[in-house]
């Protein structure tokens, strides 16, 4: 089907600077599309008991150069289930450069979904579960048409967004009143550190930290060293809190692409939680994005009471405080 298109595959395994190249012609560059986070969601699916996961990720190559990169994982569990997906849930959209034709688009998103569809199939896979996710405009994309013509039924998920092109007075003044007090009496209780390159001492002391806090080791060595690996190579980068003594009390890991950020992991003392902690770690990571340059930073979903299934009242609950 691609070779009729004019198109051939190179996968991100055998070749990750042509994925990086790809990645660097997108439209819009979501973070769960880079580099150091698909090395992540592999690393944490394949440790879980008796789990395999196996990168597919596919660079779509048209006139000898990078024109879409897609992220795909088979990841079968301990019971022999399989899984076709891109983050260990849902299956996302192939991303295409911003030169590529509005034809060469709807011909290569048919054709991936063909391919995946066959997949399924050979895999007795019953259901799959896609998405199309926000891409910093207005808008469904040929992706999410393509699905609903093959038979998918649709439902909506409320991703929510804060758009950092405002000067940052103007974005915290949009902070709630509480919020603004909390952010300033935490960044003169804690010493606050940004760490953007390698600091394995630091990056040990927060791993000590999340360790003591989840009360056991809840993922593999490999993945943290993956994280730190990220923040090495400025795909992520970490905001720590210390005390007057020296000791890590709290922080975030945060990913970022050109376009987008996120957050990805945190840790917070549980006997400090009278006091300001996560309040000040997200407002130096939103500094930190607007110092990169960063348009958007993805805050998480957003739940409502009629969702379906149903939301749990912690998750309204946090959605509405944020």
């Amino acid at each position: 089907c691609f070779t009729d298109a004019g198109v051939n595959i190179q996968f991100r395994s055998t070749d990750p600077l042509l994925w990086r190249k790809g990645c660097e012609g997108l439209r819009y560059f979501p973070v769960d599309y880079s580099h150091a986070m698909i090395d992540y969601q592999i690393a944490y699916h394949a440790s879980g008991e008796n789990g395999l996961a196996f990168d597919l990720s596919a660079i779509l190559m048209h006139d000898n150069a990078p024109c879409a990169i897609w992220p795909l994982f088979l990841i079968m569990d301990g019971y022999g289930k399989h899984q076709i997906s891109s983050n260990g849930q849902s299956l996302l959209n192939p991303e295409f450069g911003e030169s590529i034709s509005g034809k060469l688009v709807r011909s290569m998103s048919g054709i991936c979904i063909q391919v995946v569809k066959a997949m399924a199939q050979y895999l007795r896979i019953d259901s799959l579960i896609s998405e199309s996710g926000f891409r910093g405009c207005p808008g469904l994309d040929d992706w999410h048409d393509k699905l609903l013509r093959e038979g998918a039924s649709a439902s909506i998920k409320h991703e929510m967004y804060l758009d950092l092109t405002p000067e940052l007075t103007a974005i915290k003044s949009g902070f709630r009143k509480s919020y603004k007090s909390l952010i300033n009496s935490g960044s003169k209780l804690w010493q606050v550190e940004v760490m953007s390159d390698a600091n394995l001492e630091m990056w040990d002391e927060f791993k000590d930290l999340h360790r003591v806090v989840a009360g056991k080791i809840t993922r593999s060595d490999e993945s943290w060293e993956l994280q730190h690996a990220a923040i090495s190579s400025g795909d992520a980068f970490f905001v720590g809190l210390r005390d007057s003594g020296g000791r890590v009390v709290g922080g975030g890991l945060f990913h970022a692409t050109c376009d987008e950020g996120s957050y990805a992991v945190g840790a917070y003392d549980r006997s400090l939680f009278d006091k300001p902690l996560g309040h000040v770690v997200q407002y130096r990571a939103i500094e930190e994005l607007k110092k990169r340059g960063v348009r958007w930073y993805k805050l998480g979903t957003r739940h409502y009471p009629g969702e379906i299934p149903a939301a749990t009242d912690k998750e309204i609950g946090r959605a509405s405080c944020r």
